[in-house]
């Protein structure tokens, strides 16, 4: 499959293939920073299972996760575009069901991406507000306006490098990586160093269940953290534009992303428990995050952790500018597509930045008006930021349905010989059943209430947040949808003519 700039119109700017199979593990790691997003969850874990849920919950959801990877990995090495998610159904399924199923994926998926970059952005933001905590020696008051002007100068920041700094986004993914990996390296030995340990028993055995619920079902609920942390591996396939062989690097970059993520997440899991001597006095911190709390404690110096907690506010810098930049690429795509009101409009590359600074200027005008959500009732943002996990699954799971529902024959009769990643009749099938059953059954227990019994501060409103979403796309689609007119790959070449952004064809 090729790009074919020469049905380009002459005033348009085209996706240069400048990003190579280590940036985009790199970025994609970035995007997950798996280990921090579990020491920042532990509060909301330990409740609902304790270590047990933790440590299993989280090797659970690696394995769960890699055979979703595997899945779209494998479609992936098919058709290697920026719409990813939603190219994919659009290939698979029929000829009934394809638009109506392509357009509901491709918004599912933008819906993800646009409240993950809010999520990342305040998880950054909020690591800075608790290095300042720890450097005042308390003095420093976190209140939420000033967490949400660090967020903004985030977003800020991360924007202008996405639209001005495009030549050096590779070298900077690149260096988002080694930074990950140095600061996990780091802080596990500061700790292991510093800090008392717990025992064995409580590491490895260790079931706590304070919800309310069974405690199966408090496990399950124990999970979401988990699958935060692996969330966004889909950015390379948003990439695969900008590769030089996106149909062999796209699918690696994926799964080597995960299971970076896993193993170093099991690592740091691992030195967080044996470290955790005083969970209350961790947990009940004035600088709201935990993970930066278990650091004074263990090295007893302000100096030391406040350092520390700025070397993990930096991993979510790099991580939020990943997450602009692959939600600019899918609504791109989407605009592209048609499936976005002002397609034209959004549809374009800047011939001068050869990026879609359009898409990257919506991206950071819808993040700035929902990240407003911040300054009201605590629920309402964790249940808006918590949706992004639900969001991503969801467009994970529908292309392995689909596929499921058509049969691997629907695949095969698109796979060659030389189809760089291919999974085959036996190891196929149990990795396509095992994402959709993963995926059906985690999201519909993440809607559940996290305690019993409920009330109007611990109620999960996330459900609340897809009934608005699916009211407003089902509008939308009756409104609209009929513009959607399915990946570019799936027409004619366009007439140059028509003003529309064609920078991007793609011929197989």
């Amino acid at each position: 499959m090729s790009v074919s700039p020469e049905h380009n119109p002459p005033e348009a700017g085209r996706l240069k293939p400048r990003l190579s199979r280590l940036t985009m593990i790199a970025m994609t790691f970035a995007i997950l920073n798996t280990w921090i997003a579990l020491a920042g969850s532990i509060g909301l874990v330990l409740p609902s299972g304790g270590s047990v849920a933790f440590l299993y919950g989280f090797i659970f959801c690696v394995l769960c996760n890699l055979a979703l990877a595997a899945s779209l990995g494998e479609m992936a090495a098919i058709w290697p575009t920026a719409g990813g998610q939603y190219h994919f159904v659009y290939a698979l399924a029929s000829d009934k069901w394809k638009n109506i199923l392509s357009f509901w994926v491709g918004w599912t998926n933008i819906a993800g991406w646009l409240t993950l970059v809010t999520t990342e952005g305040f998880f950054a933001s909020q690591f800075i507000s608790a290095a300042a905590v720890i450097a005042s020696d308390g003095a420093y008051e976190i209140e939420a306006w000033k967490t949400y002007l660090i967020f903004m100068a985030i977003l800020t920041f991360t924007t202008v490098a996405n639209i001005w700094g495009n030549k050096i986004l590779g070298r900077w993914n690149d260096a988002a990586l080694y930074w990950s990996i140095f600061a996990v390296v780091i802080i596990s030995i500061v700790l292991l160093a510093t800090s008392k340990k717990t025992d064995a028993s409580f590491v490895f055995t260790e079931f706590e269940n304070e919800t309310g619920w069974p405690d199966g079902i408090s496990w399950i609920l124990g999970l979401l953290q988990s699958a935060l942390s692996l969330i966004g591996f889909d950015a390379a396939l948003h990439m695969t534009e900008e590769m030089p062989r996106p149909a062999q690097d796209a699918p690696r970059a994926v799964m080597y992303a995960i299971m970076v993520g896993g193993i170093t997440g099991t690592v740091f899991l691992l030195v967080i428990l044996f470290c955790l001597v005083d969970p209350e006095t961790v947990l009940s911190t004035p600088t709201n995050m935990p993970i930066a709390e278990l650091i004074l404690q263990a090295t007893g110096s302000r100096a030391a952790a406040t350092i520390l907690t700025l070397m993990l506010a930096v991993c979510f810098i790099n991580g939020t500018s990943g997450c602009v930049t692959s939600s600019s690429r899918l609504i791109y795509s989407m605009a592209r597509d048609r499936g976005i009101v002002f397609s034209n409009y959004f549809a374009h590359i800047s011939p001068s930045l050869s990026v879609p600074v359009r898409a990257l200027v919506l991206t950071f005008v819808f993040n700035t008006l929902f990240g407003l959500l911040y300054l009201g009732p605590t629920v309402a943002f964790s249940a808006y930021s918590a949706s992004c996990t639900i969001f991503l699954n969801v467009s994970y799971a529908f292309p392995v349905i689909v596929l499921l529902v058509r049969g691997r024959d629907a695949l095969a009769a698109h796979q060659t010989e030389d189809t760089s990643f291919q999974l085959g009749n036996k190891l196929g099938p149990v990795a396509n059943w095992v994402s959709a059953i993963f995926v059906v059954v985690t999201s519909v227990f993440f809607c559940f209430p996290t305690f019993l019994p409920v009330s109007g501060t611990v109620m999960n409103y996330v459900s609340a947040v897809i009934g608005i979403f699916l009211i407003f796309m089902t509008t939308y689609w009756v409104l609209y949808g009929k513009h959607f007119e399915g990946p570019v790959s799936f027409r004619p070449f366009p007439a140059s003519s028509s003003g529309r952004n064609t920078n991007s064809y793609l011929s197989f």
